[in-house]
């Protein structure tokens, strides 16, 4: 028990060390330019696969809160009703664009955490961002088709394979090289987070604040900024765990 609080001490230091909030927030705002950009892709992605599509968006609203799930609905509506060959290429370039964009911010942000300079060049890091961005759009819709088709078992099967990613994607963007246990607790207490985010922030949003009543229509948006920032603090915290878990198992 000493031992937990002396480690939660040394990650508060370290967080607000770190500005694990305010970077949280410029996290927030990238990943906002790349959300919408983002399921474009990931909808050319499934075409690509040839999955079946309206089953996979289905298991997407139903990990969402219910007024951005909402809003996403509305998008995906809109998109499947352009048929513009040219405004869809144009919409898939600034999706990988900016998705790219926003796993190069989580580079940067991982390797804050663990005090390490980035030493790939500029066009490693794109590689690396694509690389990242392609890994969690695939396992994305694994882990929804997971839980459309996956059963009783399929909630346990879709965490496990969201912990999986979470991990990969801590290990792949640090530029210092990590063994994968020493990842891990970040990527499981990350996804654990999530889960409880997600389980609990339509409710709250719903229940105890007035942003429906007050935003009508774009309501939808202000609480999506709201669930990515939770989102990005969550991801970061799992980064800040995870450098702190390192520094002390290689001392050991």
């Amino acid at each position: 028990m000493k031992r937990l609080g002396i480690f939660l001490f040394n990650l508060t230091i370290k967080c607000h060390a770190d500005q694990v909030f305010e970077r949280a927030a410029g996290l927030t705002l990238r990943v906002l330019l790349a959300f919408f950009p983002f399921l474009v892709f990931l909808m050319s992605l499934m075409g690509f696969l040839d999955v079946d599509e309206s089953a996979i968006l289905s298991g997407l609203y139903s990990v969402l809160p219910g007024d951005v799930s909402e809003l996403v609905q509305r998008f995906v509506a809109e998109l499947s009703a352009t048929r513009s060959a040219g405004l869809l290429s144009a919409a898939l370039f600034f999706s990988v664009y900016n998705t790219t964009n926003g796993f190069r911010a989580i580079i940067r942000c991982t390797n804050r955490a663990y005090d390490v300079r980035e030493g790939r060049g500029l066009a490693r890091q794109v590689g690396f961002s694509f690389l990242l961005m392609l890994l969690f759009s695939v396992s994305l819709i694994v882990m929804l088709g997971v839980l459309v088709f996956g059963g009783i078992a399929s909630g346990a099967i879709a965490l496990v394979i969201l912990v999986l990613v979470t991990t990969f994607m801590y290990k792949l963007a640090c530029a210092k090289r990590l063994p994968f246990k020493h990842v891990l607790p970040g990527g499981v207490l990350t996804v654990l987070a999530w889960a409880v985010v997600g389980a609990t922030f339509g409710f709250i949003t719903q229940n105890f604040t007035q942003y429906p009543a007050i935003y009508g229509s774009i309501a939808g948006v202000f609480i999506l900024i709201l669930w990515l920032n939770a989102v990005s603090i969550i991801f970061l915290m799992g980064n800040e765990i995870n450098a702190l878990l390192h520094e002390f198992l290689t001392k050991e």
